[in-house]
């Protein structure tokens, strides 16, 4: 998935949780601008930042991942995959 991608589906995720990127931010507790800027490209996110949207957005990790985000079904062994990420992992997708 190319960065790119991973910011259209981020945006996505928000959209339908029906979430202005200025109240995602603040419910992160980051810069009301936060969100806007991630979705432009100008930060990276790191993947415990994408987490904490996906959790705000109450939205599946598995789901987020899934080659069909719209037409998602869940995938138990990818699930197992990302529960057990070591917490060094957590680091910017590029």
């Amino acid at each position: 998935m190319t960065k790119e991608e991973v910011l259209s589906r981020v945006g996505y995720v928000r959209n339908l949780a029906n979430l202005s990127a200025r109240e995602l931010s603040l419910r992160m507790g980051v810069s009301p601008q936060y969100m806007a800027q991630v979705e432009q490209g100008r930060i990276i996110l790191t993947v415990e930042k994408l987490l904490l949207i996906l959790d705000i957005c109450s939205f599946p990790v598995e789901r987020f991942f899934s080659c069909n985000i719209e037409e998602y079904e869940a995938d138990d062994e990818l699930t197992k995959l990302i529960k057990s990420l070591p917490a060094d992992k957590k680091k910017k997708l590029d």
